[in-house]
């Protein structure tokens, strides 16, 4: 876990120092000294140690300090940022870039050509977290802001490179548009000292672009001229791409298994999601491809939810503190106000005085207490808002990610595939069209059940067939593992029933749905019964049961028995509340790991109010 406490005083630390740095010397005082700290600093990289890293940047910060050497100075920033990134520590990343972020605006004088540094390294933090737009509109910004300063001869043409390694994996022809333009660059400026790297790296990003393109004669061609690029390179410890073109190579070369040990060995861990996925798709294992691109995604997502709510929360704390700075503006104007008046009028200014502070304290105290109430409220709305598109985005995209890439693998030029494989395919294809369809259908019914009077649409139903309906559009189960029964109890009696049957079978649908998604082996058995006042629906099922610590908020909105399971947590919560807008109830029976039981108690005939 990431040492918090030491990155924190590390960034103290700088704060304090800072004013000392002015604009960067040609050369360092102690150049051996230079080259061995910073070393040192970037060797710290290949362990996992934050404390250790941080320890190295401070001592490599600390001599760029007392050498006035402004480069070397956000350098130990630089390094603090891309090891955290290199572990997908997203979270302690961004918060460092923000407080680069503010050094710089904060000495943005002595500090000028140093500005693109926060936009370069904000746009690598989206990057690692998956937000395409957001980084390239930071590159965009660095790439103007570097144009014209000291560091555009040998930075430019890397901020191209990391333009297109944004879209990489997300547009193959702006890579190549950003790769033309880096090679441009560095022809333009042949001479600069990482000339030799700089070509190795946007050769063997080309190489990478036609593996991904399927045209490996191109990708050979490439690695070649990266790999010669490379015998000219003094610094090959610092290669960004070659690597990566390394073990796509050794793929081609028809051993995967080796590639995917290289693949292991990389620093950089969301690299090592994407060369895996890539490798898995190559060999035809494409499940273990969707797993790990998935697996990817959630970490992503789980991160941006964190950062999202923090942003929220630090807007809310600058309005409270911008608020109470206009407040506490207003007291003292009345202050000095009353000042005047005491200066003219002593003895009764006093009184005025004593007699105004009493009142707008009271003021003070129930308008305090008022905005408490208020934001909490708010933050409430937006924590629940936050969730809700979280786990939106989260369960539609999953599926119509599947979708997507089982519709490229059907239109691919020269693909041919079994029957049973075409309708595998086609399989999945409906599976997942019905699952968005399903989240859609809860969605609208929950947003529904506000606005719509349930009341207005009661007719008379068949309590049976509204059952056999729910069973008919249950989800699909292996008949071999889990038997789905239909049990009636009535003893022939009447099963007219009064109700909103579409609401009714919503119900149903909702539960069983749930059944059939935690039940691996055994039945799942709907069953009818009926006393004096009230139709009783009880759904048994053999799953996993419902964990203690979930039993008292089960009917809450976005609580989930499974947070790995596909769902919003809403459809329990909609039978809840749409069971008792129906004059009935919806009860939790009982529970275990042997399985779970739901009653859904509904009158025989619904009090209407017309």
């Amino acid at each position: 876990m990431t040492n918090h406490w030491m990155k924190y005083m590390l960034g103290l630390a700088t704060l304090l120092v800072t004013p000392q740095v002015v604009a960067q010397t040609v050369h360092c005082k102690d150049s051996l000294g230079h080259r061995r700290l910073r070393s040192a600093m970037w060797a710290t990289c290949q362990q996992d140690n934050p404390s250790v890293v941080y320890a190295a940047c401070w001592a490599y910060q600390a001599h760029a300090i007392e050498d006035k050497d402004n480069e070397a100075y956000y350098d130990s920033w630089t390094c603090g940022i891309m090891f955290n990134l290199d572990r997908m520590n997203i979270h302690d990343a961004y918060h460092i870039v923000n407080t680069m972020k503010d050094d710089l605006v904060r000495r943005k004088n002595e500090a000028a050509d140093e500005q693109f540094l926060a936009p370069k390294m904000l746009g690598h933090v989206y990057n690692a977290c998956g937000n395409i737009p957001g980084a390239v509109a930071e590159l965009k910004k660095a790439i103007e802001l570097i144009k014209g300063t000291k560091y555009e001869r040998d930075g430019l043409s890397f901020l191209y490179l990391a333009m297109a390694h944004i879209q990489l994996n997300n547009d193959t022809n702006e890579t190549l548009k950003w790769l033309d333009k880096d090679l441009n660059e560095l022809e333009r400026h042949n001479d600069q000292k990482e000339y030799w790297r700089g070509m190795a790296d946007a050769l063997a990003m080309k190489a990478i672009v036609m593996f991904k393109e399927k045209k490996y004669d191109a990708f050979y061609e490439y690695y070649r001229k990266s790999e010669e690029a490379d015998k000219s390179n003094p610094n090959q410890i610092g290669d960004l791409f070659l690597p990566y073109a390394r073990i796509y190579k050794t793929v081609l070369d028809g051993n995967p298994e080796k590639a995917l040990k290289d693949v292991e060995k990389l620093a950089n861990m969301k690299e090592r999601y994407l060369l895996r996925c890539d490798i898995y798709r190559y060999i035809g294992d494409n499940e273990k491809a969707f797993m790990i691109q998935r697996e990817l995604m959630h970490k992503r997502d789980s991160i941006t939810g964190v950062m999202i709510a923090e942003n929220i929360q630090k807007q809310e704390d600058e309005m409270v503190l911008l608020r109470q700075g206009q407040k506490a503006s207003h007291v003292m104007n009345i202050v000095l106000v009353i000042a005047m008046v005491l200066a003219l009028m002593l003895i009764i200014g006093l009184a005025m005085t004593i007699y105004g502070k009493r009142r707008y304290q009271d003021i003070l105290v129930k308008k305090n207490r008022e905005l408490k109430a208020a934001y909490k409220q708010v933050a409430a709305a937006d924590e629940m808002k936050t969730e809700f598109i979280r786990s939106v985005s989260h369960e539609i995209r999953t599926p119509l990610n599947i979708i997507n890439g089982f519709t490229q693998v059907l239109t691919e030029e020269g693909s041919e595939f079994e029957p049973s494989e075409r309708k595998g395919i086609a399989d999945t294809i409906s599976k997942n069209t019905r699952h968005i369809t399903s989240l859609v259908n809860k969605m609208l019914a929950l947003a529904n059940e506000h606005t719509k009077d349930l009341l207005k649409d009661v007719d008379v139903c068949d309590a049976l067939e509204i059952c056999r309906r729910a069973i008919s559009a249950m989800p699909d189960v292996d008949p071999t593992k889990i038997r789905v029964e239909l049990n009636d109890l009535t003893d022939g009696e009447d099963k007219k029933l009064v109700t909103n049957s579409d609401s009714l079978l919503q119900m149903l649908g909702n539960i069983l749905e749930n059944a059939s998604k935690f039940t691996e082996q055994g039945y799942i058995r709907l069953t009818l019964k009926k006393d004096s006042d009230f139709f009783h629906f009880t759904i048994e099922d053999t799953g996993c049961g419902i964990p203690d610590n979930k039993i008292n908020t089960i009917f809450d909105r976005f609580v989930k028995v499974d947070e790995f399971k596909e769902g919003l947590g809403l459809g329990l919560a909609y039978c809840h509340e749409t069971a008792e807008k129906l004059g009935g109830t919806l009860t939790l029976d009982k529970t275990s790991e042997k399985g779970t039981t739901f009653i859904l108690s509904l009158p025989i005939k619904l009090k209407t109010t017309e």
